[in-house]
């Protein structure tokens, strides 16, 4: 080794004979200066911190009526080029990681104190405004805050959704599918009944024979009008509203484990190629997918970010993701251990870089 290491010197002070030490100098400043721009190059591509504050001072300004006029118009400019500038990559869609504590000089801030239908993300899907992920009451900023007493409750998503935002009522075919139904009460009826979409179609996925059950006796509620009452003009209703014939009959249940690839002997069918080829959709339906399947999303989700067209043959997703974190145990999500909250954070980030109208659900 010691004779190798004098044969490479010997060899280098041969190359370097007689090359002036200004020379040295020079070639190693400009390596140092490349390396320094480059570095500060890419920190300030992705620093979506600082783009953040920068809006949120301009935005305080804007409240204040410091801009106006020409001035307002050229800060919108500059929203809309940054959001250009970030919003196709993953940083630009992450939440902010302030601490949900209240702070004194947060009183104020009615998100921070009051709101929990969530904030506008920064960035827009789709070309509309989402609410911002909120991962520090995991993604149910209501529940954790006691606003709202059930885990499962759902009302802070409708400011949100798509189908409030554009009209998907126009294209022919309209698509709902409900991959984790679990009971008609939990999902698809919230969706048939809540989401502004008169949905021509309902596939409803649950694994489980036991859970899913069609609802029973058809209803008109058009005709459920207490007699005594229409004298005085008002409406109310004779008994309690069931559920419509034209709601069970646009329904179809497959008892099937959604997965990310067809396996006869586990019961699990590839939704993926269910979507594209069995249901034959495209960007020209309507398409709205909610997606509660314990843990198997995450391969699924991981193809959909590779896959383009899913991004466009998707309207809007709304997704439970499964992690293990100490503040899930009442949740009883001990089975997750391989996925953090920070990981599914970027996943939903993710996802929406890559054009995924997605929200957390519930």
């Amino acid at each position: 080794m010691s004779n190798m290491m004098k044969n490479y010197t010997k060899k280098l002070q041969a190359l370097t004979q007689g090359v002036h030490p200004t020379i040295y100098c020079s070639v190693v400043l400009f390596l140092v200066s490349y390396v320094t721009v480059d570095i500060i190059a890419h920190i300030s591509e992705y620093d979506v911190t600082g783009v953040c504050s920068s809006l949120s001072s301009d935005a305080l300004k804007l409240q204040q009526g410091k801009f106006t006029g020409d001035e307002a118009k050229a800060l919108e400019m500059k929203w809309n080029e940054r959001e250009g500038k970030y919003c196709d990559v993953l940083l630009g869609h992450l939440p902010s990681k302030a601490k949900p504590t209240i702070l004194p000089k947060q009183r104020d801030d009615p998100w921070k104190h009051m709101k929990w239908v969530g904030k506008p993300a920064r960035c827009r899907v789709k070309g509309q405004l989402i609410e911002a992920l909120d991962d520090s009451y995991n993604f149910r900023r209501g529940f954790a805050l006691k606003y709202v007493d059930d885990v499962e409750d759902k009302f802070h998503l409708l400011p949100w959704v798509l189908g409030n935002k554009v009209n998907l009522n126009f294209r022919k075919r309209r698509v709902y599918l409900d991959l984790g139904a679990n009971r008609f009460d939990t999902s698809v009826q919230w969706f048939m009944r809540m989401y502004p979409c008169d949905f021509t179609e309902v596939h409803a996925f649950e694994n489980s024979t036991e859970l899913f059950r069609f609802p029973e006796f058809p209803y008109d509620e058009t005709n459920n009008t207490a007699a005594s009452n229409e004298v005085q003009g008002s409406r109310f209703v004779g008994k309690t509203p069931g559920i419509p014939k034209w709601m069970i009959q646009r329904m179809k249940i497959y008892n099937k484990l959604v997965s990310d690839g067809d396996d006869d002997s586990q019961n699990a069918l590839n939704i993926t190629r269910f979507i594209k080829e069995t249901l034959g959709l495209t960007p020209a339906d309507t398409v709205v997918v909610k997606m509660d399947i314990e843990g198997s999303e995450w391969p699924i989700l991981t193809r959909w970010m590779a896959d383009p067209e899913m991004a466009e043959i998707i309207d809007e997703l709304f997704v439970e993701i499964h992690y293990s974190d100490p503040s899930m145990n009442n949740f009883g999500w001990y089975n997750f251990g391989e996925h953090t909250r920070e990981d599914a954070t970027h996943l939903l980030a993710g996802l929406r870089s890559k054009g995924y109208f997605v929200h957390p659900w519930p």
